[in-house]
């Protein structure tokens, strides 16, 4: 009998260590989850070039792809490419050729030509569940069963990138990403911005935590005056602003966004919505109008299983006090390559 109590309790220990086991993984698989959410808003918001390359680029011409087509927006969206990178790019000379004539400039030329291409793109994130030794179906489990793969997300975007041909190969650089393609002379202003700025850093070796410094974005960003687009926002929440930003800020019209982004204006910042490669999803960045320094990123939040997404145009209010918190961008800022 007392051999008999002892296996029950054996039995019934050898079950329960299972099920502490089991309860274990499930934990264990939620942290990383968890942090794994945390860590996809760890890396920053564009490829740090290599140094290499991003001399061989600035001892390279440039050449920016022009859109094919006669219509109207084509032809403004030319225009407006073609003028910001005429007045600002002074690295190197310039070339705009559209794709048929990149095609026919690459073949003969093996090197000394970098290139600015333009295109949609959509992301599609496949992920698992596991199907379980009794039938059932989770994200997490035995997967005894095997497994089913779902397209957990899919967004559509718009991106610039830039590659440098050596030896008659395309090297990828860096990758600019935007919510969409209806881009404006002020989203070729900040692409030149950032390129520039992603060159001349790489270029001078300089470290990618200095290139991005939370601490120095922490002190910059209340002496400027942040311009707020009112699209951006629901309505019922202009009110609120004050209540979650303590430094001074400006709730405008598009017109005079996209005046204070083109003047470069010396003591204003701006919000601005992007498509991070980094971190596969849409965010709003904060960035200063004189020269396109990215100040602070923030993530939307709320994306949906299973959902095709475009870009989510309203900020969250109540987002705005993370823009000067220095542990939400320790978090979300730290720069990736």
């Amino acid at each position: 009998m007392f051999k008999s109590y002892v296996k029950d309790v054996r039995k019934n220990s050898m079950k329960v260590s299972i099920q502490i086991h089991k309860l274990y993984i499930l934990m264990k698989c939620k942290f990383l989850l968890v942090l794994v959410m945390i860590c996809a808003n760890s890396f920053a918001q564009y490829t740090y070039p290599k140094t290499s390359l991003a001399k061989n680029v600035l001892a390279s011409t440039l050449v920016v792809q022009l859109l094919d087509g006669d219509n109207e927006v084509v032809s403004r969206r030319n225009d407006d490419i073609i003028a910001v990178f005429r007045d600002h790019w002074k690295h190197t000379d310039l070339l705009f050729l559209t794709q048929s004539q990149i095609d026919s400039l690459a073949e003969k030329h093996k090197n000394g030509y970098s290139y600015v291409f333009q295109d949609d793109f959509e992301y599609n994130e496949t992920r698992n569940r596991h199907i379980n030794s009794d039938g059932s179906i989770h994200p997490f489990g035995d997967g005894m069963g095997g497994r089913l793969s779902y397209n957990a997300f899919t967004f559509g975007y718009y991106s610039c990138y830039l590659n440098a041909r050596i030896d008659g190969d395309y090297e990828f650089i860096t990758s600019i990403g935007f919510a969409n393609d209806n881009l404006r002379k002020t989203d070729y202003l900040f692409l030149y911005q950032q390129l520039s700025r992603l060159l001349d850093a790489a270029a001078q070796e300089k470290p990618t935590k200095e290139y991005f410094n939370v601490n120095r974005n922490i002190e910059t960003l209340p002496s400027k005056t942040l311009v707020l687009p009112k699209h951006f926002f629901k309505e019922k929440d202009y009110g609120k602003i004050s209540k979650y930003y303590d430094h001074s800020y400006e709730l405008v019209d598009i017109e005079v966004y996209e005046q204070t982004i083109l003047n470069r204006e010396v003591e204003k910042a701006y919000v601005k919505i992007i498509w991070s490669h980094q971190h596969k999803l849409y965010m709003w960045v904060v960035v200063n109008a004189e020269d396109g320094a990215i100040l602070a990123i923030t993530g939307f939040g709320g994306v949906s299983f299973g959902s095709y997404h475009t870009a989510n145009e309203i900020i969250k209010a109540k987002h705005l006090k993370y823009t000067t918190s220095k542990f939400a961008q320790k978090i979300n800022n730290r720069y990736g390559g």
